[in-house]
């Protein structure tokens, strides 16, 4: 019988800008293991979890990586069972704001596709300034 963890998926992460127009060459692509929490609930990114650093190519992609994941034949039994891992994706480039994707599924046998879009800094800006608009909270004073 096959252990939970002998199973292999793949990834490829593929790193854009301009809303997906233009590739980034040379982006730094660093895959975490997925399951520690830190102090506020969300994944902690620590070095000690790193699985891979990549760089992108001419075309922004990384090249292919095999990452452990669970049997596919647990999505057949009733126990409702997750048959894929999870993986923590941090990406940086020069000239761009940093981004991460949290919790990115692995399947056995899948090549997944991570699409990843950069913003490019603004002039006094710092690479881990950027703060999506989904994570943003606005203080409306009233009058």
């Amino acid at each position: 019988m096959k252990q939970e963890n002998e199973s292999i998926g793949f990834l490829v992460v593929n790193v854009k800008t301009a809303n997906g127009a233009l590739p980034v060459e040379n982006a730094n692509v660093t895959i975490y293991g997925s399951g520690k929490l830190d102090e506020n609930g969300t994944p902690a990114l620590l070095d000690s979890d790193i699985i891979f650093n990549l760089t992108t190519d001419r075309n922004g992609k990384t090249p292919k990586v095999s990452l452990h994941t669970k049997d596919r034949n647990l999505s057949l039994s009733p126990e409702n069972t997750i048959p894929y891992d999870t993986y923590n994706i941090f990406v940086s480039a020069d000239g761009y704001y940093d981004n991460s994707y949290l919790n990115v599924p692995i399947f056995q046998g899948i090549t997944s596709l991570q699409g990843v879009n950069l913003i490019p800094l603004s002039e006094f800006s710092a690479p881990n300034d950027y703060i999506p608009n989904s994570q943003r909270s606005y203080n409306e004073q009233r009058r």
